[in-house]
């Protein structure tokens, strides 16, 4: 049975990574190890991302650009597949148990997705919502889903909240945004949106069934 933890909330808002889908750095970073020249685990670490992984979130360049930066660091003949799934490692599980919780969620608040990904992360994760989850692309699970790669801003970014609020005509206190990171739960916190900071990604069902 679903609980109301927060009072007065009418819209939540969910990150992706380690809230709804688990991710493991260390798998990604041990993918690249094996096709890679040099050390990669300081390019693809979770704190310190070069700039071109900022772009690439941003949507400002390219999967085909992203790829050809990465080849510097590769082997030769890498094939875009292979720079794929190396990159596609990092999404390690998606539970079933949240996504039937954001379906009975939809039924009671408007549900959202804020999250900092890219173009080929949200290929994998409408290939994975349409053969695990049944539904035909990843973003039907929320009445509207944000991807920095799609708004040209990336969290902990205020414009990417700000977008979201604007579009979607929210009331920063009736809105409940749920993150693992706290830098982005801060930047909601500026602009009054009401926050949960996510430290175990496998006690969100917790936080909202009795």
């Amino acid at each position: 049975m679903l609980k109301q933890p927060f009072s007065d909330i009418k819209n939540i808002v969910f990150d992706i990574g380690n809230v709804l889908v688990d991710i493991d750095f260390k798998a990604v970073a041990d993918a690249f190890k094996k096709i890679a020249i040099a050390d990669f685990s300081s390019i693809v670490s979770y704190n310190r991302q070069e700039s071109f992984f900022d772009l690439f979130e941003k949507g400002k360049i390219s999967a085909k650009e992203f790829r050809n930066t990465l080849r510097q660091f590769l082997k030769p003949n890498i094939s875009d597949e292979e720079i794929d799934a190396a990159w596609n490692s990092i999404l390690i599980s998606y539970p079933p148990k949240k996504f039937e919780l954001l379906q009975e969620l939809k039924l009671h608040y408007r549900v959202l997705a804020l999250s900092n990904t890219n173009e080929i992360h949200v290929a994998a994760l409408n290939k994975a919502a349409k053969e695990k989850l049944g539904k035909e692309k990843f973003a039907d699970f929320f009445h509207h889903a944000y991807y920095s790669n799609e708004t040209g801003f990336r969290k902990p970014e205020l414009e990417i909240y700000e977008l979201m609020l604007q579009q979607q005509f929210l009331n920063p206190h009736e809105t409940l945004f749920i993150d693992d990171k706290e830098e982005n739960i801060e930047a909601a916190k500026a602009l009054h949106i009401q926050v949960f900071h996510l430290t175990d990604r496998d006690k969100l069902c917790e936080l909202f069934y009795l």
